[in-house]
């Protein structure tokens, strides 16, 4: 196997190159289960330990079928070179099964012990982090500063039930297992068959049947009790299903704890659990027949159930002596559909993973040395990127090859100069007939035509405004400037006439520049005609109303006055008007001669 180096004592460059060394010589990039949880693959290995035994099954999820899988010696716990010879039977099995990986779950059972967190640290809200946080710097979490994190792990257990004297636990569980587990995923990184394993807590998952087991509502509180070879665990959940206490009671070698009727029935009184349902569970050949009748001297009224797995998705026949921890794990899942599984306790435990947390993951640095699932998609992508830009490019010279053998066979490509100065010459011609035109269009250009004019004056003094024009009279007029290609002009407009009142307001407004300015360019949208246009930068526009009484004026009724006489006008008025198109106007005329 090649030794890969960790990515943080290399520069960039390396790190591209040792990802590429990865991607060429491992199915990471191909083989999602790499990437995988253990109970997610199709084909799993189960093994248990409880102290006294180990078992071991196969599970195929495709065909939901169990079967017995290869012998697992304790001793391959302390004694590593046992492992590679379980690891060829683990592989022989996978490729047996046309499995493209296995995910080994080892279920411990021997050892399971709680400790307290710190006092201070009791807000629900911050269980995610403390959840993180104590499988990095577990010393940080508890609240006994001796902890060696070096031989155990720990993980965070919540306690859900309101009154909860705390808002989680800690499970501890010993390192025994993992150079165990750490030898079987190197030796599938060896043979390049991923092996992904996970160390969970039998009596953890164990619990998750509670709600398979007890189908009626829940009305009142619940004690579960798990006896195991080693050690008694003692689940203590309130009257709604969510749990409230985990108590570990020790046997030292005997059958059951000798305290187990006192350490019970103490702590459902301290918890303030009246008359409690007890489930006792049945697990292997752990349970003595007398525990039933042990704990019923301290709950004389209460009826304690022991859990008959036969008849539960739980129950395997072919299995023997019954560990319903294995069945659990391939089908947690798949909740119960009962009320104690819509519980809060169940439901998180379930969803977020509480009961299966993998007590000895990949360590972080042998899990660094890899790149992630998302980066390994990039450089396999990468990799058919290249050759489609290699094809790309090929593609791209052939195609102006081709290009440039059809510009060859154009008849244009054999040039002579005799064509050439004909062309020249039709060019020449071109040139000068398009000035010409050019010229032509600029001098009759339509600058002032005398129907636009008269359709300015009846904008200026429409029908009834109370004004008679006498006089009206335009101009136009260049003004030269030496040695300029197009030359200005101006235009000017004189108007004279009698004003009544009412048409003096309209004289005010045209006597300034945003009044006159509507108003041509009113004529230039109706006429189309662009002289009029007041828009552009390089013309302005003049306005001058000069206005005096009339002298021959005679008061007389306004409904006898008529339009025509001018002696029923009160004011005479003289407006001019100068329009400046500067040289530098579209509509400036040309200073050169005709071509």
């Amino acid at each position: 196997m090649v030794a890969y180096q960790h990515p943080s004592g290399l520069n960039p460059l390396q790190r591209f190159r040792q990802a590429g060394a990865i991607l060429r010589g491992t199915s990471r990039a191909v083989n999602p289960a790499w990437y995988l949880n253990a109970l997610d693959l199709d084909l799993q290995l189960h093994l248990r330990v409880d102290g006294s035994r180990v078992d071991s099954w196969i599970f195929d999820r495709r065909s939901k079928a169990w079967s017995p899988g290869p012998v697992l010696d304790e001793a391959c716990a302390l004694d590593l070179s046992l492992v590679p010879a379980f690891a060829e039977q683990v592989l022989a099995t996978a490729k047996q099964a046309g499995a493209p990986a296995i995910g080994l779950i080892l279920h411990i059972a021997d050892e399971f012990a709680t400790s307290e967190l710190k006092p201070e640290l009791d807000n629900p809200g911050a269980l995610a982090e403390l959840r993180a946080q104590i499988e990095t710097d577990p010393k940080a979490v508890l609240d006994d500063a001796s902890v060696i994190a070096a031989d155990n792990s720990w993980r965070l257990v919540p306690y859900p039930a309101a009154g909860s004297e705390a808002i989680a636990t800690t499970l501890c569980l010993s390192h025994r297992w993992a150079g165990f587990l750490d030898a079987l995923r190197r030796i599938g990184e060896e043979k390049n068959f991923p092996i992904v394993t996970r160390g969970i807590s039998s009596p953890l998952l164990c619990l998750m049947a509670l709600p398979d087991l007890k189908t009626d509502a829940v009305t009142r509180p619940l004690i579960a009790i798990l006896p195991y070879p080693r050690f008694t665990l003692l689940a203590f959940f309130n009257e709604h299903g969510d749990l409230r206490l985990l108590r570990t009671l020790q046997h030292r070698g005997q059958r059951r704890p000798t305290n187990l009727r006192h350490a019970t029935s103490t702590t459902a009184a301290a918890l303030e659990l009246a008359d409690p349902e007890i489930y006792l569970f049945h697990i292997g050949d752990a349970t003595d027949p007398q525990l039933a009748a042990d704990v019923q001297v301290v709950f004389p009224a209460t009826s304690i159930h022991e859990m008959d797995w036969q008849g539960s998705r739980f129950f395997e026949p072919a299995m023997g002596a019954y560990f319903p921890e294995l069945l659990i794990a391939a089908n947690i899942a798949t909740p119960a559909e009962t009320p104690l599984a819509a519980a809060h306790t169940f439901s998180d435990f379930r969803t977020e993973g509480w009961a299966s947390q993998d007590f000895l993951p990949i360590p972080k640095e042998a899990g660094e040395l890899f790149p992630s699932r998302g980066e390994m998609k990039l450089l396999h992508s990468a990799k058919f990127a290249r050759i489609g830009f290699a094809a790309v490019a090929l593609l791209a010279l052939v195609w102006v090859m081709m290009g440039m053998i059809a510009m060859i066979r154009q008849p244009e490509w054999a040039f002579n100069t005799e064509n050439s100065q004909v062309g020249k010459q039709r060019l020449t011609m071109v040139t000068a007939e398009r000035t010409r035109i050019e010229h032509w269009d600029n001098l009759l250009e339509d600058r002032s035509k005398a129907w636009v004019s008269m359709e300015l004056l009846s904008s200026l003094f429409p029908p009834k405004s109370g004004a008679l024009t006498k006089t009206f009279s335009h101009n136009v007029r260049t003004e030269s400037a030496p040695a300029q290609a197009k030359i200005g002009f101006v235009k000017e407009w004189k108007i004279t006439g009698l004003a009544r009142e009412d048409a003096l307001e309209r004289l005010s407004v045209m006597n300034t520049r945003d009044g006159i300015s509507a108003i041509f360019n009113e004529v230039a949208n109706i006429t189309g005609n662009e002289a009029f246009r007041t828009d552009v930068g390089a013309r302005s526009i003049v306005v001058n109303v000069k206005t005096l009484e009339n002298p021959g004026y005679k008061p007389a009724p306004p409904e006898e006055a008529l339009d025509i006489d001018e002696s029923s006008y009160p004011f005479s008025f003289d407006l001019t008007i100068i329009q400046r198109f500067e040289s530098s106007d579209p509509m400036a005329v040309k200073a050169s001669k005709a071509p």
